[in-house]
């Protein structure tokens, strides 16, 4: 063994070190990259086991989650649009003026409003109800909803005026006053409101649907949400309609607000 280790000093000083820098690598080096692997395997496999038990939950995985995102985005799209068609620009009179109080001004402006109607009405030769079927009184806090009613009211009855109806026999500015539909009652709307309105009225054919078109105007738009038109004698063009018209007022940011 002597003569060997004296004959094979250089090869056995080479391998010696060979097998040295090997331990210090597997020790210094492959040892705290296993560590390392073995940790990130751990750490992956606990991810997976924490998405894979949120998904049980109802977690949406990333690609639900985009999904979602862009069907949002559509949607916001769709409903802007769609605001934009459907809505009622009331004009500035319906608004409460600065330092007048909301029940002053629509009394006085629903007096004014129906002399102008009734005044428009029998210059038309058309007969016209006795009221706009507002109610006797107001509070303060009802004041803007019952002045948006009223230009409701103006445009309906307007619309029949222009279409030359024989006679407006009946106008309901409060139809559907406290209902869930309407915004009202313990189950309140929570993104769209309706104020409705009702009016009975008679005339030919051409003029009963010259004014189911006419609410549905696009800038004025009323939802035409009942219509009906009878005729009682078959030989003469008269019909009796009704029709019920509804202010869409959508809550835009609410409607599409992540809960």
């Amino acid at each position: 063994m002597e003569y060997f280790l004296k004959e094979n000093k250089k090869f056995v000083i080479a391998v010696g070190a060979g097998l040295l820098v090997a331990l210090l690598y597997n020790v210094f080096v492959l040892g705290p990259l296993g560590r390392s692997a073995a940790a990130a395997r751990k750490g992956l496999e606990t991810e997976r086991g924490v998405l894979k038990a949120r998904m049980a939950n109802g977690v949406p995985s990333p690609e639900s989650l985009r999904s979602a995102t862009v069907a949002r985005d559509r949607a916001k799209q769709t409903l802007s649009t769609l605001v934009t068609e459907t809505s009622f620009k009331a004009p500035d009179k319906f608004r409460k003026p600065e330092r007048v109080s909301g029940k002053a001004h629509f009394e006085n402006l629903k007096l004014d409003l129906y002399t102008d109607l009734h005044q428009k009405a029998v210059n038309g030769k058309l007969a016209f109800p006795a009221t706009l079927g507002m109610g006797d009184s107001v509070s303060d806090e009802e004041a803007p909803e019952f002045l948006l009613r009223l230009a409701v009211v103006e445009r309906l009855a307007q619309a029949a005026i222009d279409a030359e109806v024989g006679k407006i026999e009946a106008i309901d500015g409060l139809a559907g006053v406290g209902s869930p539909e309407e915004g009202g009652g313990a189950k309140k709307a929570a993104y769209l409101t309706k104020y409705g309105v009702f009016m009975k009225f008679s005339g030919k054919a051409e003029s009963v649907f010259k004014v189911l078109h006419a609410v549905q105007r696009k800038g004025q738009y009323l939802a035409v949400t009942n219509f009906e038109a009878l005729r009682d004698d078959g030989t003469k063009d008269l019909f009796v309609a009704s029709i019920s018209v509804a202010m869409l007022k959508v809550d835009e940011k609410g409607a599409l607000e992540v809960r």
